[in-house]
């Protein structure tokens, strides 16, 4: 009813109505993410710190359904938009390509530019999980794990620092074999339009 209020009869949101349907989300979002894990406490992060922010869903990320759940979002927030506004100092590398048509570059030359990112960084902020093409109406899964180009991202950027956080995304359960590789993991599931800021503001303590 909260959400609904905000919105004016005649369905238009004006710009002060749409700042607080924003920052209503923001809180909402925020309440549902999940820390799975916290190896050496190494969240919240340092905003001193010099993040590697590597995957597209940094900046583009996955906030919601694929297929006729699709809706308009006033606003989307990405986390590297988010950081960077905030002054963190950030380095990024896409890591992989959202989807087969996106794909610029061979699966090892994403993952060699993220290598080399992370090495320059304190710590690797890995945001990797279910894009549209691996859940989505209109077929099955048939099985449970992430994109294999998301996996191998991992292990590559493990081999050179140990001091990872993986920010997972999607809608549905998956099997982490792979989480040992990491120190930290953040279930930001399918967040909504401002899941990039709400998922920033638990990385780096704004929000406990």
């Amino acid at each position: 009813s909260t959400m609904l209020d905000l919105v004016s009869v005649s369905g238009t949101i004006s710009e002060e109505t749409s700042a607080e349907a924003t920052q209503l989300v923001n809180e909402i979002t925020q309440e549902g993410v999940v820390l799975a894990q916290n190896d050496d406490n190494i969240l919240p992060l340092s905003k001193k710190a010099k993040v590697a922010v590597i995957g597209q869903m940094a900046k583009k990320p996955r906030h919601q359904g694929a297929g006729s759940s699709l809706v308009n979002s006033i606003k989307i927030d990405s986390a590297y938009n988010t950081m960077f506004e905030e002054g963190i100092d950030v380095i990024y590398a896409d890591g992989y390509a959202m989807t087969k048509k996106e794909k610029k570059n061979s699966p090892e030359t994403y993952i060699a530019d993220a290598v080399e990112a992370a090495k320059k960084a304190d710590v690797a902020v890995l945001f990797i999980g279910l894009t549209d093409e691996f859940e989505s109406e209109g077929f099955d899964r048939t099985h449970l794990r992430i994109p294999p180009e998301h996996v191998a991202l991992l292990s590559a950027i493990r081999g050179v620092t140990e001091n990872i956080v993986v920010v997972l995304a999607g809608g549905a359960v998956v099997e982490m074999p792979w989480i040992g590789e990491t120190k930290a993991l953040l279930n930001s599931y399918l967040g909504g339009e401002a899941s990039g800021s709400a998922v920033t503001d638990i990385l780096f303590g704004d929000v406990n």
